[in-house]
């Protein structure tokens, strides 16, 4: 399985405090029976973007994703651009913290 984490701006262990889509940066891991290894930090070139154009954009974007790792997804009375069974919310902590929450929930499955 693949997932992205949402980076915050100016730390990049931290997890973005926004909504998802408006992160500048993903952390992109992949998950294994061994653990999780970090692929690659993906830039978000429509982080500033607004509108429902935007959905689409980033599906685009993190269609290698299974799933995302965010703060908070949507804004504005929107639901934000992915399923809900393809996210995770968990607030503004760090980045240990929501990988620890990632092999929590794969532990539950």
């Amino acid at each position: 399985m693949r997932l992205a984490i949402a980076l915050a701006k100016n730390d990049p262990e931290k997890v973005y405090p926004g909504p998802f889509g408006h992160a500048p940066r993903f952390a992109i891991y992949e998950v294994e029976q061994g653990g999780i290894r970090l692929l690659e930090v993906r830039e978000n070139p429509y982080a500033a973007l607004e509108g429902e154009n935007k959905h689409a954009l980033m599906r685009e974007l993190l269609k290698d994703v299974d799933l995302r790792v965010g703060a908070r997804f949507g804004h504005r009375g929107s639901m934000g651009a992915f399923p809900l069974a393809d996210r995770l919310e968990v607030g503004p902590v760090s980045l240990a913290e929501a990988l620890e929450r990632v092999r929590a929930r794969q532990n539950t499955a």
